[in-house]
């Protein structure tokens, strides 16, 4: 590595949960677990690198309807439950966050239950998979939510296309948000899926949503419900040959492996 190419101290990445559901088991784990339910839980990631702070994914949109309405129609067992503290600005500000001094957002994926709270963060570089984006909006009927209400809420789309548009980088299948954080469009869940690699000190830590929790992991199990079968596979041998620690963004047990849902 040259030293121009050197990683910069990672502070802290710490995890917060924003809202979980429960789905039928299958779509969590491929052909597997029938007539049963999984509790899938929403995570947000605090990052601290290198005096900038970062931000992976926003947290769930003020008005859920759609994307309670888009669940329900694929399963009507199908639950969510949103904490509501987290649509305010002033929870990150508690979390040392305040949203007008957060340098990065990287959303993945491109669903209003990441990109919900986009809003927030004013002056912030804003990062997501340009592969992701162009499904998105060629309407790839692959796409598991096509619906574009259903990606981002019309408060976030609307200025996010005109008076935000500035401030977007569209990420290539495989880029970098600064010296510490690299990412890799790894798709299967969505096609904006991502891993996201920070380099620590104590490893590179991978988040990605590509597959959901522990049991994708230590089983080898891709998820159910996605685009791309061979690609959800695929991000669990990428995940393990990238990463020190890897972590299922949707991992109902996240915070309870790191206390207090602190990574590092």
């Amino acid at each position: 590595m040259n030293e121009g190419d050197k990683m910069v101290d990672i502070f802290s990445i710490k995890l917060i949960k924003v809202g979980e559901h429960t789905v039928p088991s299958p779509l969590a784990y491929f052909m597997k677990d029938f007539n049963k339910y999984e509790k899938l839980v929403f995570h947000v990631a605090l990052i601290n690198a290198g005096g900038e702070k970062i931000i992976l994914n926003t947290g769930m949109p003020v008005d859920m309807r759609p994307l309670l309405q888009h669940w329900k129609n694929t399963d009507p067992g199908i639950k969510a439950v949103k904490f509501e503290e987290f649509n305010k600005a002033s929870y990150f500000s508690a979390m040392g966050f305040d949203p007008d001094s957060v340098d990065h957002v990287i959303l993945s994926p491109l669903v209003s239950y990441a990109t919900g709270n986009l809003d927030m963060f004013k002056n912030a570089r804003i990062h997501f998979s340009k592969t992701g984006w162009e499904q998105i909006m060629n309407k790839n009927p692959l796409e598991v939510m096509p619906e574009k209400e259903i990606n981002f809420p019309d408060s976030i789309l609307k200025p996010l296309v005109t008076d935000w548009w500035e401030r977007v980088n569209l990420l290539e299948d495989e880029d970098k948000i600064n010296n510490s954080i690299k990412v890799i469009r790894t798709g299967g869940h969505h096609f904006s899926s991502m891993l996201v690699i920070v380099d620590t000190e104590i490893g590179k830590v991978g988040l990605t949503d590509s597959f959901f929790t522990y049991k994708n992991l230590e089983g080898h199990i891709p998820i159910g419900v996605g685009v791309d079968l061979r690609e959800s596979i695929n991000s669990i041998k990428i995940a393990e040959e990238k990463c020190d620690i890897i972590i299922p963004m949707l991992d109902q047990n996240l915070t309870q492996k790191y206390q207090n849902g602190i990574i590092v």
